[in-house]
């Protein structure tokens, strides 16, 4: 390499009389790449034995697996921009005589990039952003010699020329005056110099709306209703000038007051963008579109789907037998239906409460233990916005001691088995029932 400023080339020698330690090889200033080798020569020659060290600004070299004396010279497995900066000087010392010589300072000219993210510079926040402000972004790569910088936008190349913003290398800058939605993107950037090339390790997303884009301020909901009740659908977008506002049926059909299909003669579409369907029948379920359209920009379009409230009939219970003292439930299986029907228990008119001996667990009648007053009717009812289904169980509850001979089935027997329809069953005499099954 080139000898360092202001040292000729040749060998160099501390001053006295006998001139003793000659420097064959001095180290020299030189360019080194971040985490790759390097070498700091050193070679000296004496009539008697030295000991050979180095300086960094005036402090000795400890030896350490990244940079370690080899021989008179220093090695450096991996030159570290931090550690490696500064002045290194080789020392020659002559321990019997104590003459002590000095090499020429070297240094070395570290290359290197670093990655950064895209951050926001200009405004402080985010939330300053608004059409028509400057904003300014920075990329955080960092290097030497100063790197050269480009920018992109969802992926596309920046070129410098571009009238609406402009770069400044020194500055690491993105200036987009003034800031309009066509600036909304990704934004990303690449750098590169004589090390080598590093792209933003974090990316920044600029999202500026555009004021003549249609907006949603509130969207349609599904709704359930009961046949021949009413249903009303909500939807509203914003924009400069105001958007425009259209509802469609499932089959594309437009929805206006002055012209209405056949099958929704009872719909009103009011001023604030909101939908009425009134008398609602089955052919008016279906896929409604809400539809907002700005100056510019594409439509937006939002759906929303009218379900007609229904339930099925419930399945029909068995008579049950049970024998007192025991612990007992009856699982009542809901209907079928939308919305999802609720459920419940009813005794002699009144509805079971959610503890206590016998009471009502989820779906499930519960008899925590069976007395023979327990024995009659039980209703279970589902409901919703359809209607009201009702299905009764007829409980026999028998004594303990009178089964306890007989050895018969009471429950499940595998003899006649029947199912009860239409509204209340008559409680069961004990009497006509042996443990054997029905009488």
């Amino acid at each position: 390499g080139p000898a360092a400023p202001g040292h000729p080339r040749g060998p160099r020698t501390k001053p006295s009389a006998q001139a003793a330690i000659v420097f064959i090889k001095e180290p020299s200033s030189q360019d080194a790449l971040q985490g790759r080798r390097a070498l700091l020569r050193c070679e000296v020659e004496a009539p008697g034995p030295v000991h050979v060290y180095w300086l960094l600004d005036g402090a000795p070299v400890q030896d350490t697996e990244r940079r370690f004396a080899q021989g008179s010279s220093l090695s450096f497995a991996a030159v570290d921009r931090l550690q490696d900066s500064g002045n290194f000087q080789c020392v020659a010392r002559d321990d019997i005589t104590g003459e002590e010589a000095h090499s020429a300072n070297a240094s070395f000219n570290i290359k290197w990039i670093e990655a950064g993210p895209v951050v926001l510079k200009h405004p402080a926040s985010e939330a300053e952003i608004q059409p028509q402000t400057q904003v300014t972004l920075r990329c955080h790569i960092d290097g030497h010699p100063r790197p050269a910088y480009q920018w992109f936008r969802d992926g596309t190349p920046l070129s410098d020329g571009q009238s609406n913003h402009t770069v400044s290398s020194k500055e690491r800058n993105l200036t987009l005056r003034p800031a309009g939605p066509e600036h909304s993107g990704l934004y990303s950037c690449c750098a590169h110099n004589a090390f080598g090339q590093a792209c933003s390790s974090q990316n920044f997303t600029l999202s500026i709306a555009d004021e003549s884009f249609a907006r949603v301020v509130l969207a349609p909901q599904d709704v359930v209703v009961a046949r021949n009740e009413e249903a009303m659908f909500h939807c509203q977008f914003s924009a400069q000038p105001p958007p425009s506002l259209q509802w469609v049926f499932e089959d594309e059909t437009p929805i206006t007051n002055r012209s209405r299909p056949p099958h929704l003669r009872r719909a009103t579409v009011f001023v604030n963008g909101s939908l009425l369907l009134t008398q609602v029948r089955p052919r008016n379920a279906g896929v409604y579109r809400c539809i907002g359209q700005g100056q510019r920009g594409p439509p937006v379009i939002l759906e929303a789907t009218l379900h007609l409230a229904e339930i099925e009939d419930m399945p029909l219970f068995e008579p049950r037998v049970f024998t007192a003292g025991s612990k007992e439930h009856v699982t009542c299986l809901p209907p079928k239906g939308l919305p999802e029907p609720s459920v419940w228990w009813e005794h002699a008119g009144v509805r079971l409460p959610t503890h206590g001996r016998v009471y009502q667990k989820g779906h499930e009648l519960v008899f925590a233990s069976t007395t023979e007053s327990d024995a009659g009717v039980y209703t279970c009812h589902a409901a919703n916005l359809a209607g009201q289904r009702r299905q009764d169980v007829n409980i026999t509850v028998a004594s303990e001691h009178l089964c306890l001979e007989g050895g018969g089935e009471v429950e499940g027997s595998p003899g006649r088995r029947r199912g009860f329809a239409g509204a209340h069953l008559s409680l069961q005499a004990w009497e006509s029932v042996s443990c054997g099954g029905w009488s």
